[in-house]
């Protein structure tokens, strides 16, 4: 959510409305999987949701806990690939820019 706000503002906000909502939908979180259409299995994978679900059912239902350290590694390469990313943003910033931002504040 903070990268996509921090690169495009409004329209971010919109856009990260409309992937928690497909999160939502393709994570097993509400409903199986197996009741979705093909083409939102195909999007599963590519969100954070999907692993945050699959680590709670694996260690309340099981007690793997394998499998939810996998599912966190995961996490953890989303929040790594969002905060360089943010991070290049600001980084990429002219310091006049910056400057001026924080003097409005």
């Amino acid at each position: 959510v903070q990268a996509f706000v921090t690169w495009f503002d409004q329209p971010g906000r919109f856009a990260v409305i409309i992937v928690l909502i497909l999160q939502l939908t393709t994570s097993a979180g509400t409903f199986p999987v197996e009741l979705i259409p093909g083409w939102l299995k195909v999007l599963s994978p590519w969100f954070p949701m999907t692993y945050s679900v699959e680590g709670y059912k694996a260690v309340i239902s099981t007690g793997n806990f394998g499998s939810m350290w996998s599912d966190v590694g995961a996490l953890a390469v989303f929040a790594g690939i969002f905060l360089i990313a943010t991070f290049a943003y600001f980084i990429r910033q002219p310091k006049n820019l910056l400057q001026e931002q924080n003097l409005s504040v």
